[in-house]
């Protein structure tokens, strides 16, 4: 059914979801400093919970994104 659903279009258009995940990511400083844990403490990173590592993969994944698409991920991301 997810196949059916991923190639249908919109009235006004197919939707770009790396637009839309471009526009929506919001620097997170919390996030910001468990991406630091992770290359100055892999140990401690490592023993920490798989909801938190998920949500950092996420997050880096959706920050590469804005970036592709010319956000300023740097500071404020706007």
């Amino acid at each position: 059914m997810n196949e059916y659903l991923s190639r249908a279009d919109f009235l006004d258009g197919k939707r770009d979801k790396g637009q839309t995940r471009a526009d929506t990511w919001e620097r997170d400083e919390s996030m910001e400093q468990l991406a630091a844990l992770q290359n100055s403490n892999p140990d401690v990173y490592d023993r920490m919970g798989v909801t938190a590592r998920m949500s950092l993969g996420y997050y880096e994944n959706d920050k590469k994104i804005a970036a592709q698409h010319g956000r300023d991920v740097s500071k404020g991301g706007k």
